[in-house]
């Protein structure tokens, strides 16, 4: 069935927010986000797969990648260490008792679940766990002023659910990451202050083109 609009969104906002933080990152080496296509990683068995909601992995060789409608992990040339499930009313119970197992098989080190709902589908709305000693341990999440939060070891990140959002902030930098709607209002700022810069510049020439014409006229 269908995913909802929320899922979507959720989605695609992670997505590009990691995508735009990794590429503005000197240190990034070869981190690549996936987003909602198979990751095969059994090579000559195409029933071995994985769709992540959203997923990080770190060392890739990106032109193997790139552009490419599948993950393959032995053409990529690393797994994912962190996942994500954006649950719906259709998915939920896979998130919780299929995927799992599939993610430490691929060798996910962190596995995380989105509620979009809020509360519907699980409680709490944000989950994750963390590969210790061949077990997923639970992730601890704090109820604060941000919504809940909770930490990513792996990706130096705090995920930070504000319903309708989740947000990620970087915790060596002290900023939230901005998602497509803050990169979309900057784009909009700085269009307007160019557009006021254009302005005061036409502004200034034409005021010196008037003082010029002045000085010809008493002369």
């Amino acid at each position: 069935m269908p995913e909802g609009d929320a899922q979507t969104r959720r989605r695609m906002e992670l997505t590009l927010a990691l995508r735009h933080w990794f590429a503005g990152r000197a240190d990034s080496g070869g981190a690549w986000v996936c987003c909602d296509i198979n990751v095969y990683y059994k090579e000559g068995d195409p029933r071995v797969v994985v769709a992540p909601d959203v997923a990080v992995a770190f060392g890739v060789d990106v032109a193997a990648v790139e552009n490419q409608t599948t993950y393959k992990v032995w053409e990529a040339g690393a797994v994912p260490c962190f996942a994500l499930e954006i649950a719906s009313p259709t998915t939920v119970r896979t998130d919780l008792n299929v995927k799992p197992s599939k993610y430490a098989e691929l060798g996910v080190q962190e596995y995380w679940r989105l509620d979009p709902t809020d509360g519907r589908l699980l409680r709490p709305a944000l989950q994750g766990e963390r590969r210790r000693s061949g077990n997923w341990v639970p992730i601890e999440v704090a109820a604060g002023p941000d919504g809940l939060r909770a930490r990513s070891e792996v990706l130096g990140l705090d995920l930070c659910w504000r319903p309708p959002k989740l947000r990620l902030w970087d915790v060596s930098a002290g900023v939230w990451l901005p998602d497509p709607d803050d990169l979309a209002a900057q784009a909009a700022d700085e269009a307007s202050a160019r557009r006021a810069a254009e302005a005061r510049a036409a502004a200034a020439e034409e005021e010196l083109a008037e003082l010029r014409a002045r000085r010809r006229d008493t002369t």
